[in-house]
């Protein structure tokens, strides 16, 4: 059992340590915050999301109270009054970004930081768009190019935040940027990595229609092989199976700029069945090739018939009808062969 006496101590020291030197003060306001989170823990639905939201409100308000009465938040701080760059505004700028942009699990948006330089802009604009109970009023001139800069400035960085998120959804469905070059570039620059390059997506494509091209063409008979060889039989084909590959590895926006062609050789007692992947999207260089290949060699073999299935009075030398084998080698092309220096990261401004 708690003993009383442990109690007092705890509102004692509660007291002394917690209370607020005076009701209308932002320490009453961070208080009222820890509170009202409190107490919507132990709510249900309406009441719930009322008492969080009303936390949050006294959070933000708290914090910007506190954080603006303590002058020693600023960059460059030398007197209270004059000197310095206060970060008041951008630490409750970054507080009401996560509120408004925060979900109901407590994941955070990229909205969040997109938003957060201009949120923090117009908190630090407010006090010279206020003037006596909360009356809107012209700031002073004196302070008009400085609202512009910080304006400017501000919006400046939210679009180059909002272009890094652009670019790192373009490197989800389009992975195949990161083979191209960007020496070239004056705004995109690749950060050096250590990691082993990745292929171009269309390594990955031919080499997942391999096994479907094993199975349909392996061990069948020669005649049948051969037929499927024929043009008009190959382009529909590989282009069953191309689409078939491109559905069944995770498709992307950028499947649909890789072009999968084949060409067929004699060679020998067989064929060399070429097949090739080009690339259709946006590119660095307007010469080049950019493409990846994969040769299969498509060869005549006798299956040699055992004891269990020869026919009766045939000779030991007879053999089966001709069948094929399939003998695919590595991918080549753009991206592989060349040794280049990849990198994992974009957008260094």
């Amino acid at each position: 059992m708690i003993s009383v006496k442990f109690l007092l101590n705890i509102y004692d020291w509660l007291q002394k340590n917690v209370r607020p030197p005076s009701a209308f003060s932002w320490e009453t306001l961070i208080l009222l915050s820890v509170f009202s989170y409190y107490m919507s823990v132990l709510s249900t639905d309406f009441v719930r999301n009322l008492l969080a939201n009303f936390g949050w409100i006294f959070l933000i308000f708290g914090v910007f109270w506190g954080t603006t009465a303590a002058g020693q938040l600023r960059i460059g701080y030398k007197d209270k009054q004059k000197d310095g760059f206060p970060l008041s505004p951008w630490i409750t700028g970054a507080l009401v970004s996560v509120y408004i942009f925060g979900g109901p699990t407590g994941e955070v948006r990229r909205e969040a930081l997109i938003y957060w330089p201009v949120i923090s802009a117009i908190i630090a604009a407010l006090p010279d768009f206020l003037g006596e109970r909360f009356t809107l009023k012209a700031p002073p001139l004196q302070k008009r190019q400085n609202l512009v800069v910080l304006f400017g400035t501000q919006i400046l960085l939210s679009c180059w935040l909002q272009f890094y998120f652009v670019i790192q959804n373009w490197l989800v469905q389009y992975p195949s940027l990161v083979a191209d070059d960007f020496h070239q570039s004056a705004f995109v620059v690749k950060w050096e990595s250590r990691r082993s390059p990745s292929a171009p997506r269309g390594a990955l494509i031919l080499e997942s229609m391999e096994p479907k091209l094993r199975d349909q063409l392996n061990a069948r008979p020669w005649s049948e092989v051969e037929r499927s060889l024929l043009p008009k039989e190959r382009q529909k084909l590989i282009n069953a199976i191309a689409q078939q590959t491109k559905q069944q590895i995770s498709p992307i926006q950028e499947d649909n700029l890789w072009q999968v062609t084949s060409n067929v050789s004699s060679r020998g007692s067989g064929y060399n069945l070429e097949l090739r992947t080009s690339w259709q999207g946006p590119r660095s260089e307007r010469l080049g090739d950019y493409s990846l290949t994969k040769s299969c060699q498509i060869n005549q073999v006798y299956r040699q018939a055992n004891a269990a299935t020869k026919p009766i009075n045939t000779t030991q030398a007879s053999r089966s009808a001709p069948i094929s084998q399939v003998q695919c080698k590595e991918v080549k092309g753009w991206g592989i062969d060349q040794p280049r220096n990849l990198n994992d990261r974009f957008t260094r401004s």
